[in-house]
């Protein structure tokens, strides 16, 4: 089975995961971050500490993609931040703003077929947010499609056709939108085909 791990920033994919560690006191104060970003972040508690979530991962390719990768995400962290990035992930699970809107990845397998859907009565696709910015992930063949459309609870209809037959793994990612606060790398020696990564973000309500 290909890696179930799929995170994405903006258009950058991040490749596997392989840390997931959030971060959050019981009282939050939503702070702008920075002061001129009419955005609030989910940031701060009553202590003035910070929550957040660090990511540890691993990008595979050329050096030359791994180069681009790195580059594009430094141009997010050194920039000023005014908009948030979009973070999509299996392992999302939190609240969306005042509205409490639960927002939460699922991993699972299909239990039906149908041509361009995702199929899983075990599902709860609409009570989790997904949304049509989301992604599906086949874990047979680590294709990545998009939802087009979220039909029901159970059911997804998507830029593709993977789920040709029960009981393929899939991951669905949620989204969340982010403020990128730190981005450090090392380079796997001597292939220079792999960097291992650690991010950390802040979300913006």
């Amino acid at each position: 089975m290909v890696g179930i791990h799929y995170l994405s920033v903006g258009d950058i994919d991040l490749g596997k995961i392989n840390r997931w560690q959030a971060t959050k006191a019981s009282s939050i104060t939503p702070i702008s971050f920075p002061g001129q970003d009419s955005n609030k972040t989910q940031g701060v508690d009553t202590l003035g500490i910070i929550a957040y979530i660090n990511i540890g991962g691993r990008i595979v390719g050329t050096f030359e993609t791994l180069q681009n990768a790195i580059y594009d995400i430094r141009t997010i962290l050194d920039g000023a931040q005014t908009t948030s990035s979009v973070l999509r992930s299996p392992f999302i699970n939190s609240k969306l703003g005042a509205s409490s809107t639960r927002i939460q990845g699922h991993i699972g397998v299909n239990t039906s077929t149908s041509a361009n859907k995702l199929v899983d009565s075990n599902a709860n696709f609409s009570i989790w947010g997904i949304t049509t910015s989301d992604k599906v992930k086949d874990l047979t063949t680590g294709t990545v499609y998009t939802i087009s459309s979220v039909d029901s609870d159970t059911q997804l209809t998507l830029s593709g056709d993977p789920f040709t037959s029960t009981g393929m793994p899939y991951a669905v990612t949620a989204t969340m939108n982010v403020k990128v606060l730190s981005f450090d790398v090392v380079w796997g020696l001597p292939g220079l085909n792999y960097v291992d990564y650690t991010m950390s973000v802040m979300q913006v309500l």
